[in-house]
């Protein structure tokens, strides 16, 4: 009769490692909820900004800073 043969798992995550895991999760979790806030706020400046009178006019201006922004400060901007 053939002999089976069983796979061998790779031993257990020590501690230090499940920690960094944890971490990562963590961070990754605060990421997308500091960009998914920035995004809300951009649109409620939108919508509050929208509602003045006279003030559409602008939004071309506006949009256009905002495209030359990182331009004149460098890539580590953030928007």
């Amino acid at each position: 009769m053939h002999e089976t043969t069983f796979v061998h798992l790779p031993p257990r995550l020590c501690p230090v490692t499940k920690g960094l895991g944890i971490v990562a999760g963590i961070t990754a979790i605060s990421f997308a909820a500091a960009w998914a806030f920035e995004r809300h706020r951009q649109r409620e400046l939108v919508r509050i900004l929208a509602s003045v009178p006279r003030v559409v006019s602008i939004f071309p201006a506006l949009r256009a800073h905002l495209e030359m922004a990182p331009r004149q400060f460098g890539a580590g901007v953030p928007l």
